[in-house]
């Protein structure tokens, strides 16, 4: 009997282990509060409510430490601690960080010659300027070849057909390319004999505890750098808290110090200079951007995935999300949250409860209101120009639109995990390959208006970033009106009368 118990208990073990895992990353790292860190409790609560506020955004995780402690966090329902979210852009600077790993290694050099990594992908004639590039132009982002961002969408043969370009004088010009950074990634992979993801994990996130990580790959197999790689908001703030700490950890040297000093200074001008200056053309150092507070830096995704740096006042700050004003989310940190940083612990004071009813009552805004409507249930088939929407009215609604079928419950989150590939924004070859095909979706459904012939379903695939609304108005007997739109999309998906 007490063999069978134990296997029992093996066996309930293996069955969490996935939960488990996700609980150590989410929760490592020490908490406190902003007083007793030094912050006044109501400039983090203005600086969560300013992002909440700006336009046209969705705040899925964000997280402020002070002192190598978590002074606030807020993950937005439906998406939760636990997530892993997609970081675009942000990948770049965990490549930044694997070269640097491999500068002290002595396995690479900034001075390196890129052509000579790629004897079998180089073009029949090779030109001065190609034989002249360096690591150090790459890191940069001045190669000398012009962006081309739909190369990745159209070529297996990246390497190739990006070597194969025409190339001007490298190390002159700042031009942003994500290829840049796939080819570093394919460097370090070529003298390290593994991806960068597997080299990270053994010399950074292994280390820190980070168990959850995953990275896009390309089609030869290289981890695609410059977008792609996948962790949960408490695993940025780990990476964040890193470089904040010269690259120390525990007592043992990560990265070099020396390093994260060279990688996170300007070392080119990026955008024109304006006034006043704007985050975006403060200077570029190694796949780190420059911000308007004199001496931070950042890692910089697509719509607003951010791991912030603040040497000044020891801070970091993660935030991820959809917004087309990312701007505006930058200068929250500056114009709200570092107003109530000081150099002693404060008085907890009230202020604490008023940041805990933020953190604790956010939510992503759910489309429409839950109430009884005249919708007949049944099985609606709506053909538009983008494919065939089918929508299962009954108990629950089961809505099949461009290859997924998801499951939404009336006014609140029905979350499952599925094999469906989620929506993306961008469509390079192999999209999301050596990511697990498993994807967790939050849906619910609603009426527009309460008592009338329309319906509203919001979905969000919470540990990747996209999401989608669709709203179905029932304008005529077999006619309705059919709007489906994209999170990270400024215009709908689809707009139009169907027939049903």
């Amino acid at each position: 009997m007490q063999k069978l118990f134990n296997l029992l208990l093996l066996l309930m073990a293996a069955i969490v282990l996935p939960v488990t895992i996700a609980a150590q990353t989410a929760g490592d790292l020490p908490r406190s509060t902003p007083a007793q860190e030094g912050v006044e409790p109501k400039a983090v609560t203005n600086f969560l409510n300013t992002l909440q506020a700006v336009p046209a955004t969705e705040v899925h995780h964000v997280m402020v430490l002070r002192h190598g402690k978590v002074i606030a966090e807020m993950h937005p329902s439906p998406f939760r601690a636990q997530d892993a979210h997609t970081l675009y852009s942000e990948s770049k600077t965990f490549v930044a960080m694997a070269v640097g790993i491999a500068i002290g290694e002595n396995r690479l050099r900034l001075t390196d010659r890129v052509a000579t990594f790629f004897p079998g992908e180089l073009p029949d004639s090779v030109s001065a300027n190609l034989a002249s590039m360096t690591v150090r132009d790459l890191l940069m982002m001045a190669s000398g070849i012009k962006p081309d961002w739909e190369m990745r969408n159209t070529s297996d043969d990246w390497e190739r057909v990006w070597l194969a370009k025409p190339v001007s004088t490298p190390g002159k010009k700042f031009r942003y390319d994500s290829l840049c950074t796939f080819m570093l990634s394919a460097i370090v992979s070529r003298v390290t004999g593994t991806t960068v993801l597997d080299y990270l994990r053994e010399h950074v996130f292994g280390p820190l505890g980070i168990k959850q990580a995953e990275w896009e790959l390309s089609p030869s197999g290289v981890n695609t750098g410059g977008w792609g790689l996948r962790l949960q908001a408490e695993s940025q703030a780990k990476f964040g808290q890193l470089l904040l700490q010269g690259g120390m950890w525990n007592g043992r040297q990560l990265i070099p110090k020396w390093w994260i000093e060279e990688a996170s200074k300007k070392q080119i001008q990026t955008y024109a200079k304006v006034d006043p200056p704007t985050d975006k053309n403060r200077g570029y150092g190694y796949q780190m951007w420059q911000c308007l507070h004199a001496g931070a830096y950042r890692a910089d995704g697509a719509y607003g995935q951010f791991i912030v740096v603040i040497p000044d006042q020891d801070m970091v700050v993660v935030i991820n999300g959809v917004s087309a004003h990312t701007d505006k989310e930058l200068a929250a940190i500056w114009q709200q949250l570092l107003l109530g940083v000081k150099a002693q612990p404060l008085a907890t004071g009230s202020g604490q409860k008023a940041l805990e009813a933020v953190e604790q009552r956010a939510s992503l805004p759910a489309q429409g209101i839950k109430s009884h409507g005249q919708v007949k249930p049944a099985q609606y088939r709506f053909t538009t120009s983008k494919g065939v929407l089918s929508i299962g009215l009954g108990e629950q609604l089961t809505y099949s639109f461009d290859g997924r079928t998801i499951t939404a419950a009336h006014g609140q989150w029905n979350y499952e995990t599925l094999k469906q590939a989620p929506p993306y924004s961008i469509t390079p070859r192999d999209r999301l390959k050596g990511l697990d095909p498993r994807f967790t979706t939050a849906s619910q459904w609603r009426y527009q208006d309460k008592g009338k012939n329309d319906l509203a379903i919001t979905t969000y695939w919470v540990d990747f970033i996209s999401g989608e609304t669709i709203k179905v108005n029932f304008t005529a007997p077999g006619k309705a009106h059919v709007v489906i739109k994209r999170n990270y999309d400024t215009k709908p998906l689809v707009d139009e009368i169907v027939a049903y």
